[in-house]
C-alpha cells in the first residue's frame, strides 16, 4: 500500500497538499474513487441549470468516477425540469463512464403542491398537467427521462464500492430489505447510503423525522457505513453536519439555496415589507444563494471530503474533512467536538460603540434603533464564528434582554466575512426604568461563548410618558 496523508498531518496544515493528490511526501497518491456530491438541485426552468451545469465541469475536470444527488432535483416536480436535468447531465457525461448516482425527494414528488412553487411554476407557463406524479406517476417519468430503471431501494457499485439508495418515502421498507442483505456489506470496506431527509440522531441538523428513524437502527452496526443526505439546505460551514456515531453521516448543503437557521434577528423568517432601513435579513429562499458541494476521495485507509463553492467555478471553502476508516479513530464525535471546541475570541483593543438611531422596522414604521458597531471576533484555524450574541445586562447582573445575529457572510466564502460587524434593533426591545449596558460575545456553534466580551456605556431606560 502506497504511503497516504495521515488525518492528523493533513489537519496540520498540509491540505494543499491532499487537494492536489499528493502525499506528506510530496508523492502522487490516487484515490480508489473519487465523487462530487450534490444536493437540492431544483431544477426549474431551463436556465436554472446555470449552477448545475459550473458543478458539473468541475466534478468532469477532476475525474469524477461518479456524481450522488440525494434528492430534490427538481423544484416542482414536472416532467420539463427533469428533462432540463438530463440535458444538463448528457452536456458533459454522456458517452463516459461517470456514474450518475441519484434519488428522489418531496420536491420531485410534491413540489407543484406547495404554494410557493404553485405560484412560481405557473408564474413560468408551466402547467400541472406536467406534474411527474400526476402524469403517470414519478417511477415511469424517470425511467422515460432518465433512461434507467428505478426501484425503492436500489444498490450500484461503482469501481469496487456500493452505494445503496431509498427514494423518498420508501425508507419504510429498508429494515426489511436490510435484514435480508445487510450481510453483503459486513467487514471494514467502507460502502454508501444516501436518501434525501437526514436521519434522526445523526448530524447536527437532523431533527426527529417518523419515517427515518429506523434507517439509524439499521446502519448502527455497520462502522463502515458512511450516509449522505439532503433536504434541510445547511450550510457545510456548520462543522456539525458531519457526525460520527455508530456510522458517519453527513448533510450535503443545497446547490440552490443556503437555508438559515431560526433564533436570529437576522436570521430565518419571512421579512415584511419593503424597508431598506431595517436590520436586513440574510437570504431567503428566493434570493438562490447556494452553489455549494463536495468532491470525496477514497482512499485505502481514509476518505478526504472537500468542501467546494461553484459560484466562482470551484474554490476550496474550508478545510477538507478527513474520515478515517478505522472503526476506533472517530474525529467527528459531535460530543466529543463539543466539548473539545474552543469559542472563538475578540482580539485586543477590540472596539465597540452603541448609539441610538433613527430607523424603521421590518414593515417601514419609524422606530428609534439600537445600533452597535464592533470589531469582529476570531475563530480558531480552519474555524468560523457561529454568531454574535448581545445581551442587555442589568447592574445586579442579570440579563433582561438576548439578541443573536449571524455575519452577513454567513453561508459564504470565509474572505467575505466583514472585518467590523453592525447589527440593530428596536429599542423598545430594552429595559425600561434600569440602568444597564449593553455586552457583545462571540459563539462558536456548540453555544461556547467568548471569554472577552465587549461592554458597552451604561444606559438608562425610560417608559414611554
Amino acid at each position: 500500500m502506497g504511503i497516504n496523508l495521515s488525518r492528523r498531518m493533513f489537519l496540520g496544515g498540509a491540505s494543499a497538499l491532499a487537494f492536489s493528490g499528493c502525499s506528506r511526501f510530496g508523492m502522487p497518491r490516487t484515490p480508489n474513487l473519487s465523487f462530487g456530491v450534490l444536493s437540492d438541485i431544483h431544477v426549474t426552468t431551463k436556465e436554472s441549470t446555470k449552477m448545475l451545469e459550473t458543478a458539473y465541469a468541475y466534478f468532469k475536470k477532476r475525474s469524477a468516477d461518479a456524481v450522488m444527488i440525494p434528492g430534490d432535483l427538481t423544484d416542482w416536480g414536472n416532467r420539463k425540469s427533469l428533462q432540463y436535468f438530463k440535458e444538463s447531465w448528457d452536456k458533459f457525461f454522456k458517452g463516459t463512464n461517470v456514474v450518475p448516482l441519484f434519488c428522489t425527494g418531496n420536491h420531485d414528488y410534491d413540489g407543484w403542491t406547495y404554494d410557493d412553487m404553485y405560484v412560481e411554476m405557473l408564474a413560468n407557463g408551466y402547467d400541472i398537467a406536467d406534474a411527474m406524479k400526476k402524469s403517470g406517476g414519478v417511477f415511469p417519468a424517470w425511467r422515460e427521462i432518465m433512461g434507467e430503471d428505478i426501484s425503492f431501494i436500489r444498490v450500484r457499485n461503482v469501481k469496487g464500492y456500493d452505494f445503496i439508495s431509498t427514494e423518498w418515502n420508501s425508507q419504510r421498507i429498508f429494515p426489511e430489505w436490510w435484514a435480508e442483505n445487510s450481510h453483503r456489506f459486513k467487514g471494514n470496506k467502507p460502502f454508501f447510503y444516501f436518501q434525501h431527509h437526514p436521519i434522526p440522531g445523526t448530524t447536527a441538523d437532523s431533527p426527529p423525522y417518523k419515517g427515518s428513524d429506523f434507517i439509524a437502527d439499521s446502519l448502527s452496526g455497520f462502522p463502515n457505513a458512511i450516509a449522505f443526505t439532503g433536504h434541510y439546505h445547511t450550510s457545510f460551514y456548520i462543522e456539525g453536519v458531519i457526525a460520527q456515531k455508530d456510522f458517519t453521516a453527513i448533510s450535503v448543503p443545497s446547490l440552490s439555496c443556503t437555508s438559515v437557521p431560526s433564533g436570529h434577528e437576522n436570521g430565518k423568517g419571512p421579512r415584511d415589507g419593503s424597508s431598506t432601513l431595517a436590520m436586513p435579513c440574510l437570504p431567503l429562499r428566493r434570493e438562490k444563494i447556494g452553489g455549494t458541494g463536495f468532491f470525496v476521495s477514497v482512499y485505502d485507509d481514509e476518505m478526504v471530503v472537500e468542501r467546494i463553492d461553484f459560484n466562482r467555478g470551484g474554490e476550496t471553502a474550508a478545510e477538507a474533512w478527513v474520515v478515517p476508516f478505522s472503526p476506533d479513530d472517530k474525529p467527528y464525535d459531535l460530543v466529543a467536538r463539543a466539548e473539545k471546541s474552543v469559542a472563538p475570541e475578540f482580539p485586543l483593543n477590540a472596539r465597540f460603540t452603541a448609539e441610538t438611531t433613527n430607523g424603521e422596522d421590518r414593515t417601514g414604521h419609524w422606530a428609534i434603533m439600537m445600533n452597535c458597531e464592533f470589531d469582529a471576533a476570531i475563530a480558531g484555524k480552519g474555524r468560523r464564528v457561529y454568531d454574535y450574541e448581545i445581551n442587555a445586562v442589568l447592574a445586579d447582573g442579570a440579563v433582561a434582554m438576548t439578541k443573536r445575529f449571524f455575519s452577513p457572510a454567513f453561508g459564504k466564502l470565509k474572505k467575505y466575512e466583514p472585518e467590523r460587524l453592525n447589527f440593530w434593533f428596536n429599542v423598545e426591545d430594552l429595559p425600561k426604568d434600569a440602568d444597564y449596558t449593553l455586552e457583545v460575545r462571540a459563539r462558536n456553534e456548540y453555544g461556547k461563548k467568548s471569554k472577552t466580551r465587549l461592554v458597552s456605556k451604561v444606559f438608562r431606560g425610560l417608559s414611554k410618558k
